[in-house]
């Protein structure tokens, strides 16, 4: 057996046999995506401690000489993207790209793109510049699973469904968060709706993705030092949705200004590759003011839980400062080319913003707050959940990144007001509205494509001239056109149509027969289609016949006209092209 039959036969297998093999292919997505995702974790510890090493110790650099770290970063990522690999899609933020790639390719991604984000991420993260590690994951987990799609032949459908998984695999992994990383997955792809055909193989490649990272690097959530919250009462969720409201003007700036970067960057007249040195230039100019807003952890969100919250609104303006600071710094490096995601930006925000926010909530309304250091944690799952509009994976990220539930209620409600106020925009510019508007699903609606237009609108109207089928063929064969259709009745009954092939075939093989042969030798049982059918049915009929053509009656069984099989491709097209 060739190697050829025996990927084909995969790919059937995994077609066929229903949801237990997609859950094995799954279940290895998830390892490899998980061995990957411990090796871009490790990679990434020892490339920041190599970065760092000079600006420690005895004799450390003063940390100003910092600053044109970042613009070095960019400049190797440039090279690497635009010079020696040419690989310009792992540039810039992977989830988006990874969405596109859902819509508009059919989850396929060309094999280089893991290889070359493991590294740009690593390099982009360890020097400084201000992105996330979910987009480098999620891009490398689904690079990993459309390559082993590829090695079994998978046909399109499939294709999507599991690069989502592997997807919901690296962001399972890098954050802890199996149940998250598997809704945000499906959730990213839509503003309103979610792909529910890849929720079982997600959170089988999640779950075990996660399995395997924690076995490496521990099993602590990412925020083990927050205190324990009790349930939110009703002043409280008063304060989540009023802080779920202040999220969406942050978010606005934050897309609006991240859209203006790349879009400047990508009309700047300048080779590619030094683009994102410039960006990591203004980066490391910001750090020097802001060094919080240096790499892609949540080093500085943690310090926020043990130091006090800002009494004064003077604190309160500096954090404010932090989160436009880091909403430029993102902009600068991603924008620009920089590799890396602005989902781990987006939790960075939205704490900093839920800490200002308590703060002046304690300034004004002092001890309303049982523990003003949630607010910390709801102005994380708010503002990602408003920015990408996927609400229900920005709450449970946040619920599992803490390790405990209790504060849900706000979370839900804070998240449910930010989106509320922000359904215009949203930081993943590839996203669409819901899977009617995706060309992933365009194959998957051509039945509810066809089930809404009826025969009679595509018709063609027609007086067709009836015949009998017991007359002698010789009879009516000088007055009948080889190209009309012409149906047949035996007492009134309708017998089908004339069959002009068997016409042709009949005089081919033997001219003398046709003086022999009846009307209804030469007649194909066709059905009369009702003008009032649906086009999918008909074209059922025409498949199941055989033949090209059929008659059209209306209500009072008249024949009205014919239908041809080629008219039903041609509206067919115009339909989906928008042009009918």
């Amino acid at each position: 057996m060739t190697s050829v039959n025996l990927q084909r036969r995969f790919a059937r297998f995994f077609i066929i046999n229903g949801y237990l093999p997609k859950i094995l292919l799954a279940a290895i997505i998830g390892c490899v995506t998980g061995v990957v995702a411990i090796a871009f974790h490790k990679s990434l510890e020892w490339a920041s401690a190599f970065v760092l090493s000079p600006f420690q110790g005895e004799n450390a650099l003063p940390w100003w000489c910092f600053a044109p770290v970042p613009a070095i970063g960019g400049l190797l990522v440039g090279f690497i993207l635009f010079k020696i690999t040419k690989t310009p899609e792992a540039a810039g933020q992977g989830t988006d790209n990874m969405i596109h790639s859902f819509h508009h390719k059919g989850g396929k991604i060309r094999r280089r793109v893991a290889p070359v984000k493991f590294l740009t991420s690593v390099i982009t993260l360890s020097t400084g510049g201000s992105a996330g590690y979910e987009g480098p994951v999620s891009q490398i987990g689904s690079g990993v699973a459309s390559g082993i799609c590829r090695l079994f032949r998978m046909p399109r459908s499939l294709h999507g469904i599991f690069m989502l998984a592997g997807t919901a695999a690296g962001l399972g992994a890098i954050f802890k968060a199996p149940l998250a990383g598997a809704l945000t997955s499906v959730e990213v792809l839509y503003r309103e709706d979610f792909e529910s055909n890849a929720f079982v193989t997600s959170i089988v490649a999640s779950v075990t993705s996660f399995t395997i990272y924690i076995a490496f690097v521990g099993a602590t959530p990412v925020f083990a030092v927050t205190p324990l919250f009790p349930f939110t009462n009703f002043y409280e969720l008063l304060a989540c949705a009023l802080l779920g409201v202040l999220c969406a003007p942050f978010s606005y700036f934050y897309v609006k200004f991240y859209e203006k970067t790349e879009k400047s960057f990508a009309h700047l007249k300048i080779n590619n590759a030094f683009k994102p040195a410039i960006g990591g230039l203004l980066t490391g100019l910001l750090i020097l003011a802001y060094p919080e807003v240096a790499g892609g952890d949540f080093t500085a969100i943690g310090n926020l839980f043990t130091n006090l919250l800002p009494t004064t609104f003077l604190g309160v303006m500096m954090l404010l400062g932090i989160v436009l600071a880091k909403i430029i710094a993102t902009g600068f490096t991603v924008g620009s080319g920089g590799s890396g995601g602005v989902f781990g930006p987006s939790l960075f925000i939205g704490g900093f913003l839920g800490a200002a926010f308590a703060g002046v909530f304690e300034i004004i309304f002092p001890g309303l707050l049982r523990v003003p250091e949630a607010m910390i944690l709801v102005g994380m799952g708010a503002f990602f959940a408003g920015a990408a509009k996927a609400p229900i994976a920005g709450v449970v990220m946040v619920c599992e990144m803490t390790g405990s539930y209790s504060l849900l209620p706000g979370l839900l409600m804070s998240s449910v007001m930010h989106i509320a106020f922000s359904r215009s925009w949203s930081i993943y510019k590839s996203q669409v509205k819901n899977k009617f508007s995706s060309p992933a699903h365009r194959g998957e609606m051509d039945q509810d494509v066809l089930r809404v237009v009826q025969v009679k609108e595509v018709m063609t109207l027609q007086e067709l001239c009836p015949l009998r089928g017991s007359d002698p063929l010789m009879g009516v064969l000088p007055y009948i056109d080889s190209s009309s259709v012409y149906p047949v009745y035996e007492e009134n009954e309708y017998l089908g149509l004339l069959d002009m092939s068997v016409l042709r075939n009949t005089y081919m093989a033997a001219p003398g027969m046709l003086r022999h042969l009846l009307i209804s030798d030469c007649t194909v049982k066709a059905p009369l289609l009702l003008a009032s059918q649906d086009l999918h049915a008909a074209s059922r009929i025409f498949v199941r016949t055989g033949v090209s053509e059929l008659c059209v009656k209306n209500a009072k069984g008249e024949i009205i006209g014919i239908l041809t099989h080629s008219s039903i491709f041609k509206v067919y097209d115009k339909i989906v092209s928008g042009k009918l």
